[in-house]
């Protein structure tokens, strides 16, 4: 396959009390965006006692590794086995986005040493925890202590090191972990932890996190039966502002490890009132990734102010979470900050506010900020 990345995966090691899953990546020569050579390694540390399949791990790099293919090659070669239906997925996954981002993406082959038919597995769901407003609702609503909600019942929840705070801050993750820990023990559910370095591959993680975390998860199939990706939007809401959480999930699944996404029913302030009444996740929630708070929130950009906004109106207070009360200001700061969704989150806090009959000062900027945005509020 000409200008192929290939794919050559490592037998598994030890790392320490962790299960190494690596792989070395060549990448077509003359490719001047890799800076430090046309060779690449790329590992998933996982707990070791997991039993990990070769099939598996073919699934766990196709899906790290895709995005950053169809970007920077035109193929990709796996020195290894796949699931048949998920490559097929993958090819139907990068048309899509091949479509949907001409400028950035191209539709590439995939080719493997072998690939054998999915086979469905036992085992409860494995939930991605990331300690945000969507993880924490969908662990709340999936644990034994919460409500359930359809589906396969929840086996344990996974942090994933290297994904929104870089493997090199430790010491974040750890205070993160913490955190998150926090939650989960107070619901009963186990708390599972992986690191990586998948984003050394030079992809877009806004586009490629899903596929990763599901190529994460995979490594896990022989425990877990499903995994469980917290989505941030309706499916409604998707369709229009982040189609991939509707789209892309079933293309990133195989019978031998079905990848769903979870929380379509509720919009973010529906879910921050779904948990406003549980203590550890009002004091420990985690909603920001502004760089150098990875282990906390700053306060001061767009993910905190709107957080904060629902949860005070939710709780009728300040969010314990955050490290000052929202006010007046940041909805001011809100609506002139250039996020893209800036109108969908006012008009979910005017809206909710409305159908409260909450009229607070704030409430009323709010009302203000998105009538010159043009926005339009249900009733």
């Amino acid at each position: 396959m000409s200008r192929a990345v290939e794919i050559r995966p490592e037998a598994p090691r030890r790392v320490g009390d962790l299960l190494e899953v690596a792989a070395e990546l060549r990448w077509p020569l003359g490719l001047a965006t890799l800076k430090q050579g046309r060779r690449q390694r790329v590992w998933i540390r996982v707990p070791g006692e997991l039993e990990v399949s070769e099939t598996a791990v073919g699934d766990a790099l196709l899906l790290a590794t895709v995005f950053g293919a169809m970007r920077l090659s035109g193929g990709i070669r796996l020195r290894g086995r796949a699931t048949a239906e998920l490559v097929d997925g993958l090819g139907r996954l990068q048309a899509l986005w091949s479509e949907r981002r001409p400028d950035k993406y191209r539709a590439v082959g995939i080719e493997c040493d072998a690939l054998e038919p999915g086979v469905s597995g036992d085992g409860p769901a494995l939930l991605t925890f990331s300690g945000g407003l969507d993880s924490a609702y969908s662990l709340f609503m999936r644990a034994s202590a919460g409500p359930r909600t359809a589906g396969p019942g929840l086996g344990a929840a996974l942090m994933l090191h290297g994904a929104d705070i870089p493997v090199e801050e430790s010491a974040a993750f750890e205070e993160a972990f913490a955190r998150s820990r926090r939650m989960t023990d107070s619901l009963g559910a186990p708390l599972l932890r992986a690191v990586t370095n998948l984003r050394v591959v030079k992809q877009n993680w806004s586009h490629s996190s899903n596929a990763a975390l599901a190529g994460v998860m995979n490594l896990f199939r022989g425990r877990f039966g499903s995994g469980l990706v917290a989505v941030g939007y309706t499916r409604e809401e998707s369709l229009r502002w982040w189609p991939q959480d509707v789209t892309d999930l079933p293309l990133l699944s195989s019978p031998a490890f079905p990848v769903v996404g979870d929380g379509y029913e509720a919009d973010r302030f529906q879910k921050m009132d779904a948990i406003h009444a549980w203590p550890e996740a009002l004091a420990n929630l985690r909603v920001c990734y502004r760089p150098g708070c990875f282990d906390r929130n700053c306060g001061e950009c767009f993910k905190c102010w709107i957080v904060g906004f629902f949860a005070r109106l939710a709780c009728g207070k300040p969010a314990p979470f955050m490290p000052r009360p929202v006010t007046d200001a940041d909805v001011r700061a809100i609506a002139t900050c250039g996020d893209p969704l800036v109108l969908l989150r006012l008009t979910q806090l005017v809206d909710h506010a409305r159908r409260r009959g909450v009229r607070e000062s704030w409430v009323v900027e709010a009302e203000r900020a998105l009538a010159e945005a043009g926005g339009a509020v249900g009733s």
